[in-house]
């Protein structure tokens, strides 16, 4: 590992939804190019530590680190805090009022710094209770962060729970703040930890709960920045895979085909998301990571997991099936292929070779009515894609041709 850097591994899908979260905050304050750099072809992540310097405001350095200050303006436009700027509470003063003194520290940037510890940490927020607003605000959380700079020099004998690295510090006595935030429980993850101190739990090897570093305390408050992207009719998404370049691109996709439809369904997100990164960015999956792909779907109150047949994800990871799937611009042919029932390719060229000939049964037939392009340049351009298509699958499966 290079001085100044810490290199992350993938592990857990809630770390490594943190950590994409974390690269999607840093790439939205510094460029793609940025996180792109730092995403290993192993899979790994190296992070320069330079991010947990302190942030520049204008020409004034605050006291707060730079992926803080990044967090912080991806969470709060500057509309949305000068709505809450005149909000009253129920003395009736304004949070302008309220927080002058954290702008008289952090100049304007500081109402944005409370308004998104706020939209973290209070009721009914994605980390609620977990940092106090008064630890927030006093810069004890923003302290504890920018300790991470030292990160690579822990040395500890306890493992952490998340990221399985040999850092975690025992928190200070007098210390609140640590006490919560280096014990995994329910504040970290609704769904998954446990109450502590509140009743027994059956948690792993009958242990009340596990210890976590520094830095996965840290990187789990942007866990919920990838699901949020990625919102279904099912719920929120994740997709979870055994390296993280191809989580950060499978990710983007998805994101990128919920903001033209939300009503994909969850084969359909998975697999014009294999196609995309077949296409776009090259890499040669072995077995064991086409199998270790897997959705997350989060909901209000289940955690719930989807992922494509084996046999599917081998032929749709596949660069040239990729490509003449997307040259199809047929919906149809994806849910043929997604569904497993390749022979169908060739029942659909029939149909279509016969209609060419007598002209009639497009709009009744079940398969050729399902296709949204039935002028004959179309059809005629279909005809020619399907019988390779099919020959390639075929020799993709009884083979074992990549």
């Amino acid at each position: 590992m290079p001085d100044g850097s810490i290199t992350l591994y993938p592990s857990n899908w809630l770390y490594n939804a943190g950590v994409i979260g974390f690269l999607r905050v840093i790439a939205e304050a510094r460029g793609e190019s940025v996180v792109e750099n730092w995403i290993q072809e192993n899979g790994t992540v190296t992070i320069d530590v330079e991010i947990f310097r302190n942030a520049m405001v204008g020409d004034k350095e605050i006291p707060i680190p730079k992926c803080m200050k990044y967090l912080v303006e991806y969470l709060v436009n500057d509309e949305d805090v000068k709505e809450w700027l005149y909000k009253k509470d129920k003395k009736g003063i304004t949070n302008n009022e309220k927080y002058k003194d954290i702008a008289n520290q952090l100049g304007d940037f500081g109402y944005k710094f409370i308004r998104a510890g706020n939209m973290l940490f209070a009721s009914n927020m994605p980390y609620q209770n977990l940092v106090q607003l008064s630890e927030w605000s006093s810069l004890e959380f923003a302290r504890l962060v920018s300790n991470l700079i030292k990160y690579p020099k822990i040395k500890s004998n306890i493992t952490c729970g998340l990221c399985s690295n040999n850092k975690v510090l025992n928190p200070k006595v007098d210390s609140k703040l640590e006490n919560r935030l280096f014990v995994f429980q329910e504040p970290h993850m609704r769904l998954l930890g446990p109450s502590i101190g509140k009743f027994p739990n059956a948690f792993w090897n009958f242990n009340h709960s596990i210890l976590i570093c520094p830095l996965c305390a840290y990187l789990i408050i942007h866990h919920h920045v990838t699901f949020e992207s990625a919102r279904t009719q099912n719920g929120q998404i994740f997709i979870n895979a055994p390296s993280f370049k191809l989580m950060w691109y499978l990710n983007k996709y998805a994101s990128e085909i919920l903001n033209k439809r939300k009503t994909y369904q969850l084969k359909e997100i998975l697999g014009i998301s294999f196609i995309e990164l077949a296409q776009k960015v090259f890499t040669t999956l072995g077995a064991w990571s086409m199998i270790n792909i897997e959705m997350v779907i989060k909901n209000k109150d289940s955690i719930d997991y989807y992922s494509l047949p084996y046999e599917v994800s081998k032929v749709i990871l596949n660069k040239e099936v990729a490509s003449l799937i997307s040259q199809t611009n047929e919906e149809f042919i994806l849910e043929i292929i997604l569904d497993g029932k390749f022979d169908e390719l060739l029942t659909l060229n029939q149909k279509i070779l016969r209609y060419a000939i007598t002209n009639s049964g497009a709009y009744d037939d079940k398969y050729l009515s399902k296709l949204r392009n039935k002028d004959a340049y179309s059809l005629k351009k279909l005809s020619t894609i399907l019988p390779e298509l099919y020959v390639k699958i075929d020799n993709i499966l009884k083979r074992g041709e990549l």
